[in-house]
């Protein structure tokens, strides 16, 4: 009996750790991520491709006939089919009004199709050789076919003069009015600006073709990318640039932007496993926006290929697949530069309280450049960025913390003014006086003409400022301080002028970033001290498990 029970108990605990693992491994790192390159910052002629690979353009995937290769060395520049005006050699997007008088040139949204469609590119780039035999300025394009469109002309009255010519150097061969659409992009060549394509999809995506060097790599706006680029047309009819490549490869550039590439290998590796975390928790982020994620701070700083390091590619590679668990769940990895000597609970600085982010002590982060700051701001400044930020108090009277938490950061500021009081509760006050200024939440605030007061009750110093004092008078009266005007105070050794509404506020405070989750100094300086990286991600995220 005692055998049978013992068999049972181990067949249970089995059970129970290959369960576990099943868990675990339903959730795994994609092969490919999309990542938004110019969300937010969309530019319709400034979109510049170049690559030393030949380039196969993919219109419309689910459409036959509908690929190019444009052979190496490629420089194209992408641009909405729309107005724009040449300048001085600059080309700007206009709004075009036929009665305002332009200089420069003017390029329109208005095409003639010659003849019909053709099956697929090749036919149609013959027919384009013996037409430039006789005209110019014609180009092939892709609108439910592919097509021979001539000119970049302002209106149909354009077009039917530039007909009248064309049938007679093409002994009248079918012409038809080709008009605006706000989903077609021209295709530049960067070296002559002559248009060697005009595209109507709502994606085109660009692959390197038959690549001369090892790793193949496609150029946008300056910086090199690995994977493919793909050209999409958004909602607000800009063109998106994404960059759809390995989800590994995406931290390779994500990565040494977060972290120094010269700091020790286990701490890269621990900022390794919080970005891969973060993207996998964030990845349908900007689903909407037809991509997983954009290249900015909010969601994760990635800079491509010319970013990338051979310590941190390495940590990526020796981490591959490595994800951080709180029981089956993975980890939120907050991250932040500097905690200034000990870490946050998360609902002290947002809303929501997670148990694996939670204050703990950061002796190891101890020495970062920004341990302590001090930031002054003079009343003015303030009322702006309280402005900016719809928040209308009159002018600023005094601002005060009013609560802390039990690490000493500060949970609500408030700022009194001439028509109401605002509190700005946690993070709110970074955000609102910038997080640039505010480097941490863990502050106090003092102003010049802040008092060191003796307390003779108490016989101990209190700092006071004029607004908690009164004057007393030559009869014993006592009456509040008159706001707005100076006092002056008598010293032992001199007579100090104070105003009674400050004019300037002192911050003094510790650490950069929110606080939240690890420290990258604390990383740092626990892998210094012979921490792996394991370790690291254990002690800054409560209770958690490397898997």
């Amino acid at each position: 009996m005692r055998k049978l029970i013992r068999y049972l108990l181990i067949i249970v605990i089995l059970f129970i750790v290959f369960s576990k693992t099943i868990v675990y491994s339903d959730i795994v790192t994609p092969d490919l991520i999309k990542i938004g390159l110019n969300h937010g910052n969309q530019t319709f002629h400034n979109i510049n491709i170049r690559s030393i690979n030949s380039i196969e353009f993919i219109l419309n995937k689910d459409e036959k006939e509908n690929t190019i290769i444009f052979k190496k060395p490629i420089n194209f520049s992408f641009r909405k089919d729309t107005y724009y005006n040449i300048l001085n050699g600059e080309t700007k997007k206009i709004q075009f009004v036929k009665a305002v008088k332009y200089s420069g040139e003017l390029i329109g949204p208005y095409h003639i199709q010659i003849g019909n469609a053709y099956n697929n590119y090749n036919s149609a780039k013959e027919a384009l050789n013996l037409i430039e035999k006789s005209i110019k300025d014609a180009c092939i394009a892709y609108d439910k076919g592919w097509k021979i469109w001539y000119g970049t002309l302002l209106d149909e009255k354009e077009c039917k003069e530039e007909i009248n010519i064309l049938q007679k150097k093409l002994s009248g061969a079918k012409c038809t009015i080709i008009e605006p659409d706000e989903n077609r992009v021209q295709v530049i060549d960067g070296l002559t600006g002559n248009v060697v394509l005009i595209y109507n999809s709502d994606e085109i995506l660009l692959k390197t073709y038959e690549p001369v060097v090892s790793l193949p790599l496609i150029e946008y706006n300056g910086s090199n990318y690995r994977g493919d680029i793909m050209l999409k047309i958004l909602d607000d009819s800009s063109i998106g640039v994404i960059n759809a490549l390995p989800f590994e490869c995406y931290l390779y550039g994500v990565v040494p932007c977060e972290i120094y590439p010269s700091w020790d290998k286990e701490a890269l590796k621990a900022q390794a496993v919080a970005a891969r975390n973060y993207a996998m928790l964030n990845i349908n982020r900007h689903k909407n926006d037809g991509f997983d994620l954009c290249n900015t701070q909010h969601c994760q700083v990635y800079k491509g290929y010319d970013v990338e390091e051979t310590s941190t590619n390495k940590a990526v590679d020796e981490t591959k697949g490595r994800l951080l668990f709180y029981k089956d769940e993975l980890v939120q990895t907050y991250y932040h530069s500097s905690s200034g000597g000990h870490t946050e609970n998360s609902e002290n600085v947002w809303n929501e309280a997670l148990p694996y982010i939670k204050g703990v002590d950061d002796r190891y982060g101890l020495g970062s450049p920004n341990d302590e700051w001090i930031a002054e701001l003079e009343k003015p400044v303030i009322e702006e960025k309280l402005k900016q930020n719809a928040i209308d108090i009159g002018k600023v009277i005094d601002i005060n913390v009013s609560d802390v938490s039990e690490f000493g950061r500060v949970k609500e500021l408030k700022i009194s003014g001439t028509k109401n009081t605002e509190t700005l509760n946690k993070e709110k006050a970074r955000l609102v006086l910038g997080t640039s200024i505010l480097k941490s939440t863990w502050y106090e605030v003092s102003t010049e003409s802040d008092l060191n007061i003796f307390e003779m009750n108490k016989k101990d110093t209190a700092v006071k400022r004029p607004a908690e004092l009164n004057i007393i008078s030559a009869n014993g009266k006592s009456m509040p301080i008159p706001k707005g005007n100076n006092i002056y105070i008598k010293g032992l050794f001199e007579d100090r002028k104070v105003a009674t509404i400050p004019n300037i506020y002192i911050f003094k405070g510790k650490g950069w970033g929110h606080g939240l989750g690890m420290s990258q100094y604390g990383a740092k300086g626990m892998a210094e001290e012979g921490y792996d990286y394991k370790e690291i991600l254990e002690y800054y995220y409560k209770d958690s498990i490397l898997k």
